[in-house]
């Protein structure tokens, strides 16, 4: 099973000790220590020998039986060599997925915190609510009260018969592909989003939507889920403004058109190849 890390409000310990982990981000950005071809996360220790000041700590819970924290960095007064700071969705391809999921909340949490320093209904700075049952955010003047916050989205894998519908967004490294993927509209179904947003983007119907799974997205603080569809009509014409270029790929033609990682929309890619 794997050992995910807990998100809940939990007592935090009143030991530190030396391994326990800090998902340190500086803007976007996690600093981490580099031996040879490994990546680890910053302990409490590198953070004493570093003389690191660090800012919005909060507790996260355990992972592997080790206490995780999330926190920002203020100051470095000294570095050693072998620290560094990555963009998070590089450490996608690199990180444990375990890892890689912890540091995908601890940003989502910090940067929740860093948009809530003040109330939305009166301007009275916000403060932490003492509680074991929820990890929320209340404004001591007005209690106005405030939770991390989602922004759900989809991706999908459209196919017909033997071919999976891949688009190239604009953003996209020249030659990369990948499925279809947007933000879930106010008052609106995921399913209806997924034919929506398949129809804005290239342009055809679709039918049979099968839920597949869903990842947590911290760019910037999405829940991504994804579904399978199969293509009942329509003929392409991209978007012009996200999808310059959208075509039917068989699996043999995919090897190359997409970078291999742990996000649900590679996921989605490799199920299309190993299924078809």
């Amino acid at each position: 099973m794997k050992n995910y890390i807990s998100f809940e409000p939990s007592i935090q310990p009143e030991i530190t000790n030396e391994n326990d982990m800090y998902f340190l981000f500086d803007q976007n950005k996690i600093m981490v220590k580099k031996d040879k071809k490994y990546l680890d996360i910053i302990r409490y220790q590198d953070i004493v020998n570093m003389n690191i000041k660090i800012e919005n700590v909060q507790y996260m819970g355990t992972l592997n039986g080790e206490n995780c924290f999330s926190a920002g960095i203020k100051k470095i007064d000294s570095s050693i060599d072998d620290s560094q700071f990555m963009d998070l969705k590089s450490l996608m391809l690199i990180l444990d997925e375990n890892l890689f999921l912890a540091a995908s909340k601890s940003y989502l949490l910090l940067n929740w915190e860093k948009s809530h320093k003040h109330c939305g209904v009166c301007g009275f700075p916000m403060k932490r609510k003492e509680s074991l049952s929820e990890r929320a955010l209340i404004c001591p003047k007005c209690g106005y009260t405030t939770w991390p916050r989602t922004s759900p989205a989809i991706i999908v894998a459209v196919t017909k018969g033997e071919k999976l519908l891949l688009a190239h967004n604009k953003n996209f490294s020249h030659g990369m592909y990948s499925v279809i993927a947007g933000f879930v509209e106010l008052g609106e179904t995921f399913e209806q989003c997924v034919k929506r947003e398949v129809f804005e983007e290239v342009g055809i119907q679709i039918d049979n939507i099968k839920y597949f799974g869903s990842q947590p997205w911290p760019f910037p603080n999405s829940m991504m889920v994804g579904f399978t569809a199969e293509y009942s009509g329509g003929q392409i014409v991209e978007d012009g403004k996200e999808i310059v270029h959208a075509d039917w790929f068989s699996k043999d033609e995919i090897p190359g058109m997409y970078r291999e990682s742990k996000s649900i929309g590679s996921e989605l890619i490799k199920w299309f190849i190993e299924t078809h």
